[in-house]
């Protein structure tokens, strides 16, 4: 699985551009831009992972990015509760392909 030139050179300058506009944007501002890059990066690599439980994963923070960056304002506290969720998540992927690769 690989970005394609085009694909690295959107995501740098995004990232780049986002980190000076917060410059002078409000700070609840960085989270969403963070949720933003993850996003794209999802979108760009769910097609190409043959990992389906990646796939899954991927697919899924697609989809559910979004909807719960929508809910900063409305319901900062399920906001929170949702991001911690992802990280609950992803990090169990990391600790299920950690104990793919060393034999656990």
């Amino acid at each position: 699985m690989a970005l394609s030139q085009d694909e690295v050179l959107e995501l740098i300058a995004y990232l780049v551009t986002s980190a000076r506009g917060l410059l002078d944007e409000p700070v609840d501002y960085g989270p969403m831009r963070l949720i933003n890059a993850a996003q794209r990066m999802c979108a760009w690599a769910a097609p190409r992972t043959d990992d389906e439980a990646l796939r899954a994963l991927l697919e899924r923070l697609v989809d559910d990015l979004p909807r719960d960056v929508a809910r900063r304002i409305s319901d900062p506290d399920g906001y929170r509760r949702a991001l911690d969720e992802h990280c609950r998540v992803v990090a169990a992927a990391l600790m299920r392909r950690a104990g793919r690769t060393t034999g656990r």
